[in-house]
């Protein structure tokens, strides 16, 4: 993957297939009702394991249409990622003030959104490196936890982190970091930001909207 893909997307892997057979193991093998720090990683790690499985076969299977892989997608980003958190850290205090209706036209169309970035940077590579770091760390809030990642190799490898936290769904990714600290909602906020204040939600969503046929286009 070349690295201003890797800036667009700001964060994405695979997993191994004896990566996933590992840890399937270590499921099957942990007593019912015990917790260990090792079965506790690898529910930290499920929702990337899930996306990045959706992403290997989107790799896989080029011949397929965009509203297939995006069918996919989809269906995988419900599984790994907070979106209702990302929306709330990303529009700021202003996402109090909007109502439940203004919430749905955002998510929906941020979901939408990150589906087509996905796609735009990822569909068509089919050589891409991942490597997932064995073991998570403690985030700087409390119930987060960091999954690091290395997308590319030798001097084009680039580190990834993910920030997931717990929620009653289980754990869910809530920020992806480029390098380490380079906040992907962070950067996501000051992109929004003066739609938000010329516009409000309305002008967002329009927003949001022609970013993803920009992707579909390119493709």
């Amino acid at each position: 993957m070349k690295l201003q893909h890797v800036f667009l997307l700001c964060g994405f892997t695979v997993l191994s297939g004896v990566t996933i057979q590992a840890h399937a193991q270590t499921q099957r093998e942990q007593p019912v009702g015990s917790t260990s720090a090792p079965d506790m990683q690898s529910a930290v790690k499920e929702p990337v394991v899930k996306l990045y499985q959706a992403l290997s076969a989107i790799q896989q299977s080029s011949k397929e249409t965009i509203a297939q892989h995006s069918a996919l997608l989809n269906q995988a980003l419900d599984n790994s990622y907070d979106f209702s958190a990302i929306i709330a850290k990303t529009v700021g205090y202003r996402y109090n003030s909007f109502t439940p209706q203004e919430k749905a036209a955002v998510l929906a169309a941020f979901k939408e959104y990150t589906v087509a970035r996905y796609l735009s940077s990822f569909a068509d590579d089919t050589d891409t490196q991942f490597k997932i770091s064995a073991t998570t760390k403690a985030g700087n809030v409390a119930n987060q936890q960091i999954v690091t990642t290395t997308v590319g190799s030798g001097s084009d490898a680039t580190q990834i982190d993910y920030i997931i936290h717990n929620t009653p769904q289980g754990w869910r990714i809530v920020d992806v970091l480029l390098n380490g600290n380079i906040s992907q909602t962070a950067i996501q906020r000051g992109d929004f930001s003066s739609t938000l204040a010329k516009g409000g939600s309305q002008s967002l969503v329009e927003m949001l909207n022609q970013k993803t046929q920009s992707f579909h286009k390119n493709k």
